[in-house]
């Protein structure tokens, strides 16, 4: 029996090398995946649901009218509302108003006082006829503007 000792056989040196490789390549990998990674950054943000209690506004007075000269045109609505607005559209119809009804007042003045010109509606630019004039519509917000789609 004789017993080699102090010499390898050349398969076997091949399977180190190969080993030796295969661990060099998987640190590579390695190393360059967490520096792909690391360089990817997200921005500190907020994210969340709630709610918020939304009241409506009241129309606190009657509301007056202005007529255009032969009568026929309601040209004008001033009324007072329980809260200040910061916007305020009104539509004068007959039935549901469409897009083109809405006319734009502004904000709510000093007493909560608003003042809407129907000659600014797309709808009547002469004014609302008597006829087209006795359903008022009115949409109202604190912070920002109405906006009709």
């Amino acid at each position: 029996m004789s017993t080699r000792i102090g010499k390898r056989r050349f398969g076997s040196r091949k399977r180190n090398i190969a080993g030796v490789i295969v661990f060099a390549l998987a640190s590579v990998i390695g190393v360059s995946a967490y520096a792909f990674t690391a360089s990817n950054t997200v921005p500190n943000h907020k994210a969340g649901a709630g709610f918020g209690v939304v009241t409506g506004y009241e129309v606190t007075s009657h509301v007056s009218y202005s007529f255009s000269e032969d009568g026929t045109k309601m040209t004008a609505a001033h009324f007072k509302i329980s809260a200040a607005a910061s916007d305020v559209k009104v539509a004068l119809t007959t039935s549901a108003p469409k897009k083109e009804d809405w006319t734009d007042c502004g904000a709510s003045g000093a007493g909560n006082e608003v003042a809407c010109n129907f000659k600014e509606a797309p709808a009547f630019p002469e004014g609302v006829p008597n006829a087209e004039g006795d359903q008022l519509t009115v949409a109202a917000v604190n912070e920002g503007t109405v906006v009709i789609e």
